[in-house]
């Protein structure tokens, strides 16, 4: 399937909210990302210019229609950014809605996407909404990035080729969170951890990194999901007098800590993960888990990229943006996805496959789309480095390193940045 792209237009009436855009339209806008330079928009195509039609399915309904808007901003920035750089590479996007899993919004959109004869589409938020549209996209021949899906499973779904990702899986996380505890100093760690796959993988993941670090394991106890009478797991884990305590879980943490706190258990020890960051959180009176370190999947973006993504947002007349939730690793999924097209010569889905992990990594290091365009046109092996950090593709389409956020909890239970920390699967 080869893609195509058509001119600006507005959106079309249809379930899934389609709207085709040409996001250069955003006169006015200063500033550079990473080695893209501030030009005039560009909003046609040049004579001879490729034509790469792309679209997304993101959040605009449901229960995670908070996490739409900065993932689809970070899309438009950098198709601008594409645009701009005038490299023979023009690039359109069509929005849609993933709604919630099991609505079958999404199924509607990728079938609306495929009949548009989109190459690529950047989504789902949810792992569970992009386990309902891999398969179908795969078949079509569309390449599908994901910039948050972390579940394990998408290692191994049956996407010939065409399924990637720019968010660290939970294997990567797992080995983040060993060396934020190694660096911490802990050398005797004890885990409790949730029955079912996340639990399995990231135990595993933690254990393996920790142990690699050369910190012993000295405990693992698992629990089933939604355990409320924790006395004795605790017990079991402590019992070891481990100096760093890591629980994997979801909302089961609540009933751990408290029984930590009735334990006397310093606090500054614990390390939990993204299942359950912020469930112990500000509104809860019966325990302060104050020192307690987290990884959350997700770059914090700078100032700079912040600040684009406003002025983009401003000049789109969008609301604006309260929160950046993958919005650098949409902007790379994105750039990426452009980068194959040009590297590989043509824009339709099976060559944009075939040439992800060959602009993602092992050649000449580059950043912004300018400047690795400027490179592949000149005959250059490129290795994109995103605004999420590296970006290198292995062979399931997973990243292979990055770096985490770790954020620290402060008294009355106020979750705050610490730092990141950096993790390889190699």
């Amino acid at each position: 399937m080869r893609g195509h792209s058509r001119g600006p237009v507005s959106g079309r009436s249809r379930p899934v909210c389609g709207v085709l855009l040409v996001v250069a339209l955003a006169a006015g806008l200063s500033g550079c990302s990473r080695g893209d330079a501030a030009t005039a928009p560009v909003t046609s195509p040049a004579p001879g210019d490729l034509l790469l039609n792309i679209g997304t399915i993101l959040p605009e309904t449901g229960t995670l229609a908070a996490l739409g808007p900065p993932q689809v901003a970070g899309v438009d920035l950098a198709v601008q950014d594409i645009n701009n750089a005038a490299a023979g590479l023009f690039t359109t996007v069509e929005h849609t809605d993933s709604g919630d899993a099991g609505d079958g919004v999404a199924a509607e959109s990728a079938s609306a996407l495929i009949a548009d004869h989109v190459s690529a589409v950047i989504g789902a938020v949810s792992n569970d909404v992009s386990r309902a549209i891999v398969e179908p996209l795969a078949a079509a021949g569309v390449v599908q990035v994901s910039a948050s899906n972390t579940a394990t499973d998408f290692s191994t779904v049956p996407d010939h080729g065409y399924y990637w990702r720019t968010a660290p899986s939970n294997l990567l996380q797992g080995r983040a969170l060993a060396n934020q505890i190694a660096a911490d100093g802990g050398t005797r760690v004890s885990i409790l951890y949730m029955k079912g796959e996340y639990g399995l993988l990231l135990d595993s993941a933690i254990t393996t990194g920790l142990r690699a670090r050369g910190v012993d394991v000295v405990g693992e106890q698992a629990f089933k999901p939604g355990v409320k009478d924790v006395t004795e797991l605790v017990r079991a884990a402590l019992a070891p007098k481990p100096d760093a305590l890591v629980v994997v879980s979801f909302t089961e943490i609540e009933p751990i800590a408290k029984q930590l706190a009735a334990s006397g258990f310093d606090f500054n020890t614990l390390y939990g993960v993204d299942g359950n960051y912020g469930v112990v959180d500000k509104h809860e009176h019966d325990v302060d888990i104050a020192g307690a370190r987290f990884t959350y999947p997700g770059v914090i973006p700078d100032e700079t990229f912040q600040a684009r993504l406003q002025d983009l947002a401003a000049s789109q007349g969008s609301t604006e943006l309260t929160i950046f939730s993958y919005a650098a690793e949409a902007y790379d999924a994105t750039t990426l996805v452009a980068l194959a097209a040009l590297q590989g010569g043509a824009t339709d889905g099976t060559t944009i496959r075939d040439n992800l992990r060959g602009v993602s990594q092992g050649g000449t290091a580059c950043t912004g789309f300018a400047s690795c365009a400027a490179l592949v046109k000149d005959g250059a092996d490129i290795d994109y480095q995103g605004v999420s950090g590296p970006v290198d593709f292995d062979a399931n389409g997973d990243i292979t390193a990055g770096r985490l956020p770790v954020y620290r909890y402060a008294t009355g239970n106020l979750a705050q940045f610490l730092d990141e920390v950096a993790a390889t699967t190699r």
